[in-house]
């Protein structure tokens, strides 16, 4: 980076040659500045690493704590915040107050997602990414399921109806997915696959490829499945142990890793327990070998982007 001059005085230096930017709004567009990614611009600025900070502390009490490592983009906690206050610039709900405006400039408990020195009563919209400054309730064009928003539940669900649609019988998964006729006569039912499985990703890898280095090997080094503490006691599961996760399409074994994090839900009366499972392990790598988590994964096609529904999909839980 060339010297970065302050567009307002010239004169005046706002960072030297070589210096980190402290974010976005210092990227320049004349060839002075450079940034692999626009959002991420700030991560690593003029003090150092903010990533690494671990300071938890959270003033205003609603778990906004802005000193803990860094979030895209600017350090922003919540997009479109301005959306929290009304037309005056005042919070809808002055106990949670993310940002406000004082009079003169946006400022509160997140870095605010507006214009800071934008007096509201000049009518702009909190939704700045979209041209006309408001959300969208409705999509004007292009969508495979029509311009209203509807939920569907997956294909794999351990519910017999749309809990938001209850009256449509119909409408309990999406009509206008791509699902073929082989991969629809795949899918399991919740009386032989009673728990619903999660795919992720962890911070030590990066999808299949890392399993191949050792250092990711050695702080990741086998396949585990999340199992919340309520399910592995009612099935006799201890931490440690192995277990065997089934779907309609195949089965793996992996470690249980048992947690707090994952609990039931109550769901129309029904318990319904969650497993998660990270997706970095394969048959080859210094990584202990494992099994491809999309064994067990459905093949359906979202309706606009052909998407895999991975992300819920029904299993059973074993102990081996």
């Amino acid at each position: 980076m060339k010297e970065l001059p302050d567009p307002k005085d010239p004169t005046k230096i706002i960072r030297k040659a070589g210096e980190q930017l402290a974010g976005f709004a210092e990227l320049r567009d004349d060839g002075s500045t450079q940034s692999g990614c626009w959002i991420f611009c700030g991560a690593w600025g003029p003090t150092g690493n903010l990533m690494a900070r671990r300071d938890n502390a959270d003033p205003t009490g609603i778990g906004n704590t802005v000193n803990w490592a860094w979030a895209w983009p600017a350090n922003r906690r919540v997009l479109y915040n301005r959306a929290s206050c009304d037309t005056h610039g005042k919070p809808f709900n002055p106990k949670r107050k993310l940002i406000a405006w004082n009079g003169s400039t946006w400022g509160g408990a997140d870095v605010p997602d507006f214009k800071l020195d934008e007096n509201p009563d000049n009518g702009m919209g909190p939704f700045i990414m979209n041209p006309e400054g408001v959300a969208r309730f409705f999509a004007r064009g292009n969508m495979a399921e029509g311009p209203f928003p509807e939920h569907y539940e997956p294909f794999e669900t351990p519910l017999a109806a749309n809990p938001l649609s209850p009256n449509q019988p119909q409408a309990l998964n999406n009509p206008a997915a791509r699902v073929f006729k082989q991969d629809r006569e795949a899918f399991g039912k919740a009386d032989k696959f009673p728990h619903v499985a999660t795919t992720y990703r962890l911070t030590e890898h990066f999808h299949y490829w890392t399993k191949h280095v050792r250092l990711n090997a050695i702080t990741q080094p086998e396949q585990f499945v999340e199992i919340g503490a309520a399910l592995a006691d009612e099935l006799g599961i201890g931490n440690g142990s192995r277990v065997r996760v089934s779907s309609n399409r195949g089965h793996i074994e992996a470690v249980a890793m048992v947690t707090k994090r994952i609990k039931p839900l109550m769901i129309e009366g029904k318990q319904v327990h969650t497993v998660g499972m990270p997706i970095h392990w394969g048959f080859l790598g210094v990584a202990k070998p494992g099994y491809l988590t999309n064994t067990l994964t459905p093949f359906v096609g979202d309706a606009n982007t052909q998407t895999p529904e991975f992300k819920s999909f029904l299993v059973k839980v074993e102990k081996v």
